[in-house]
């Protein structure tokens, strides 16, 4: 039986405590070192090679990319403000930041495709548009789970009476 590598463990137990793929991306996009593309994590570096932490982060880093790819422009826009919220800014202003300095293009990993690399900032600059032109728009709000509703009177079972 093959035995699970240790930097596995640790990379997954961290991405379980993070709320979603977007914040699993935004932590991932931190660990890569700009200038060279290698991923680095100091602790991590005593339980794995710096080969295994750099390829663990790397293949990581491209599935939770596709993950949040796929999430709708609202989604996204939800996950911008949840993100905005936690730094303590003005949403605005900080939506208005990123627009001009456009931080998000050190989320995208290295090689993925040039579409899904155009999707990703098409939709990340969408979303930004949303929470600037549009903060008070009613789907931005957390959908809230609805009742059920209550069954037809006359689809009861024959054996109730």
């Amino acid at each position: 039986m093959l035995r699970e590598k240790p930097i596995s463990r640790y990379l997954q137990n961290v991405l379980d405590a993070l709320p979603s793929a977007f914040a699993q991306l935004v932590f991932l996009s931190s660990l890569r070192d700009p200038y060279t593309g290698r991923y680095l994590h100091e602790g991590w570096a005593s339980v794995s090679t710096p080969e295994e932490v750099n390829m663990a982060l790397r293949e990581t880093h491209c599935s939770v990319f596709e993950a949040v790819v796929n999430l709708s422009l609202m989604d996204l826009s939800r996950e911008l403000r949840k993100h905005f919220s936690s730094l303590g800014q003005v949403e605005v202003r900080v939506a208005n930041l990123w627009l001009e300095t456009e931080p998000y293009y050190e989320m995208i990993p290295e090689g993925c495709s040039l579409l899904a690399r155009k999707f990703f900032i098409s939709q990340f600059r969408s979303a930004l548009e949303v929470l600037i032109q549009a903060p008070g728009w009613t789907y931005l709000e957390e959908p809230a789970s609805s009742p059920l509703p209550q069954p037809d009177p006359g689809s009861r079972p024959r054996w109730l009476n």
